[in-house]
C-alpha cells in the first residue's frame, strides 16, 4: 500500500531480462536439487546420474531433452564458483559460421545425434559429407559441437569406467556354448521419398567367432531378435547361453518355440561401447571376452 496515494502497488515481477539470462535460470533450475546440498563426491556423482535420465524443456524448445554428466558437472561447479551469471551461454567466436548450414542440414545432424548419443561431432560430420548431405569445408567440426549443445544434445558417453574392477580375457570352452547378439544401426536409406531406418542384427558365436546369423531390417523388436535365433537355431543347433547387451527390445521374454527343444539361457550386460559398435561387453563382473569385434564404425 503505497501511503501517500492509498493506492496498492505491486513488486516488480522477477523475469528474466534476455535469452541468456533464461538460459542461465535454467541451468540453474536442473541443477537445483543437488547445488545447495552438502555432498561428498561420490553423492555428487549419483544425484547428477539421476538427473540424467531425467527430460528437461528448455526455454524455446519444442521438445524435452535429455543432459549428460560432463555438462550438469560444468554447470554445478560454475555456479557453485561464480553464481548464476556463470550459467550464461558464452559468446561464440565465430558467430554466424553455422549459417552455412540450412535448416533442414542442421535438424540432419541432430537427429544423427540423438540416434547415436555417443557419435562425435567429427564423426557426423564425416558421415554427412561422405554422404553429400553437407558441402565439405562448409562447417567445422568445432561448429557442429557448438550446434549440438545450443540445442541441449551434447555429447553423451555411454562407457563405464570400471574403476575397481579386475577384468580377464576369456572364451567359451567350446562352439555353441555361447553366442553374442546385438544390432548395429546403419544410416538410414533413402527409396524415393521414403526414409529407412537400417538396423543389421548379428549372432555370433564365441568360440569360433563364426557369425551364426546376420540380417538387415528397419525394426529392433523383440519378434526380430527371436525369429533371427530360431532360424539359427534350427541350422545350427540351440547355444546353451545367449548374451546380449541390456536392450528390453531384445530380451525374449518366454516365447521359444518348444518344437526345437530347450531355448538358451540368456544373460544381458552393460554394453562397453556406443550402440552403433559390436564389440566386447562386459560378461561375468571379473572378466571381459576374448572375442574380437565383429564391426566397428570409426
Amino acid at each position: 500500500m503505497d501511503a501517500g496515494s492509498g493506492k496498492e502497488t505491486s513488486m516488480d515481477e522477477l523475469v528474466p531480462k534476455d535469452h541468456g539470462e533464461e538460459i542461465a535460470v535454467f541451468r540453474s533450475q536442473v541443477i537445483g536439487p543437488v547445488v545447495h546440498r552438502q555432498l561428498t563426491r561420490g553423492e555428487l556423482r549419483g544425484a547428477l546420474r539421476e538427473l540424467t535420465r531425467q527430460k528437461f524443456r528448455p526455454p524455446g524448445a519444442e521438445r524435452t531433452w535429455h543432459f549428460s554428466m560432463p555438462t550438469l558437472e560444468r554447470w554445478y561447479y560454475r555456479f557453485r564458483r561464480h553464481g548464476l551469471a556463470a550459467l550464461r551461454p558464452q559468446p561464440r567466436k565465430d558467430a554466424g559460421r553455422a549459417k552455412a548450414l540450412d535448416e533442414r542440414q542442421k535438424q540432419l545432424v541432430c537427429d544423427v545425434r540423438r540416434e547415436h548419443l555417443s557419435a562425435s561431432a567429427e564423426l557426423i560430420l564425416t558421415t554427412l559429407v561422405r554422404q553429400g548431405r553437407v558441402r565439405e569445408g562448409a562447417v567445422s567440426a568445432a561448429t557442429v559441437r557448438r550446434l549440438l549443445a545450443e540445442r541441449g544434445l551434447d555429447r553423451v558417453s555411454l562407457r563405464g569406467t570400471g574403476e575397481g574392477v579386475e577384468r580377464r580375457r576369456w572364451e567359451a570352452a567350446y562352439p555353441g556354448a555361447l553366442w553374442h547378439g546385438d544390432v548395429c544401426h546403419g544410416p538410414v536409406l533413402t527409396g524415393g521419398t521414403k526414409w529407412e531406418p537400417l538396423r543389421i542384427h548379428a549372432l555370433l558365436d564365441d568360440r569360433s567367432h563364426y557369425v551364426v546369423a546376420l540380417e538387415a531390417r528397419s525394426t529392433e523388436r523383440e519378434d526380430d531378435m527371436l525369429g533371427l535365433l530360431v532360424r539359427a537355431a534350427r541350422q545350427h543347433g540351440v547355444p546353451e547361453t545367449l548374451y546380449l547387451d541390456n536392450r528390453s527390445s531384445w530380451a525374449p521374454s518366454g516365447r521359444w518355440p518348444t518344437s526345437i527343444g530347450a531355448g538358451p539361457s540368456t544373460l544381458t550386460g552393460r554394453p562397453s561401447r556406443a550402440p552403433s559398435r559390436w564389440t566386447s561387453w562386459p560378461a561375468p563382473p571379473t572378466s571381459s571376452s576374448s572375442r574380437p569385434r565383429a564391426w566397428a564404425r570409426r
